[in-house]
């Protein structure tokens, strides 16, 4: 029989209480899995250097930066080089260019990373492998992200109102969770067979899919990195545009394992109600841009799903 994800209720998430991070035992450092940082860019000489210097600080011994370059014409590949990384040329789907990294790196946790993130504090990577290895099921470390101190209002409404969708699902055990900027044990990632070849934006749910089809765990990790990503709302659409295509193809509840009416309600009600609440409740600005995102976002996916 062929299994899809419309047979699985959703990942099974791990959500750690903050003390246990301070309460963590020593480990040594020798025993420490190596950590490959797969890094796919493409012209990203704005954010690369900030998010690879963060990597080298990490007080952790065994990492590796594996960068796959999809044929930058600016600064990239130089920053790249001055870091110490890896550089692979590789163009191709986005999907397909974090499998060439995949196969290309050496350690036993792939970081699936984005040019634009970066680590604030250095002791963040130790905490996180350590965590991840008090779980022996589980197959993923789901990265919070948040914006990074000098952020737009936009970065700002747009980081609140994805997050605030995804753990509301993800605690119903609704959803795929653990695709994105996450933590992975590279043998669970074979085991499935890696991201499925010929997906571009959405690669992230595909790998997060076949995960828990496995019966794989997720551990969420709650100290946040920073993602300076959706400055702008001609970002946003145009990010958004490349999504709502991408899911069309996939078919989105497949994908993603949110049925769409679902989706749609949750998305209406922190977006709209909650947002709302809080721009008077906390008086803080971005709150009042959340509802401009969510009218782009559905006249993204209206888009695509009128025009099949």
């Amino acid at each position: 029989m062929n299994i899809t994800s419309k047979d699985f209720k959703g990942s099974k998430v791990i959500f750690i209480k903050s003390s246990k991070f301070q309460n963590q035992d020593k480990m040594n450092l020798d025993s420490l899995p190596l950590v490959s940082f797969v890094i796919p860019t493409l012209n990203s000489e704005d954010t690369l250097e900030k998010c690879l210097k963060s990597i080298v600080r990490q007080d952790y011994p065994k990492k590796e930066i594996i960068i796959i370059d999809g044929g930058s014409t600016d600064d990239t590949v130089n920053i790249a080089k001055k870091y110490g990384a890896k550089i692979y040329h590789y163009k191709g789907l986005l999907g397909d260019a974090r499998n060439f990294g995949i196969k290309k790196s050496s350690g036993e946790l792939i970081a699936l990373w984005d040019s634009d993130v970066y680590i604030p504090h250095k002791e963040w990577l130790l905490k996180g492998v350590k965590l991840l290895c008090e779980y022996p099921t589980a197959s993923t470390l789901w990265v919070l992200t948040a914006p990074p101190p000098d952020a737009t209002a936009l970065t700002k409404a747009y980081n609140w109102f994805s997050w605030s969708v995804m753990i509301y699902l993800a605690k119903m055990e609704i959803g795929f969770w653990g695709g994105g900027i996450s933590i992975f044990r590279k043998k669970s990632i074979e085991e499935v067979g890696g991201i499925t070849t010929g997906i571009d934006t959405g690669e992230d749910y595909d790998l997060a899919r076949k995960l828990a089809m496995k019966g794989y765990y997720i551990v969420f990790f709650n100290d946040p990195v920073y993602h300076d990503t959706h400055r702008s709302i001609a970002e946003f659409i145009r990010k958004d545009l490349r999504r709502a295509k991408n899911f069309k193809s996939y078919d989105l509840s497949n994908l993603t394992g949110i049925p769409i009416r679902i989706f749609l309600v949750i998305s209406l009600i922190i977006g709209l109600v909650f947002s709302l609440k809080y721009l008077f409740k906390r008086k803080k600005t971005f709150y009042g841009i959340v509802p401009i995102f969510l009218f782009f976002r559905l006249v993204s996916y209206a888009i695509s799903y009128l025009f099949r």
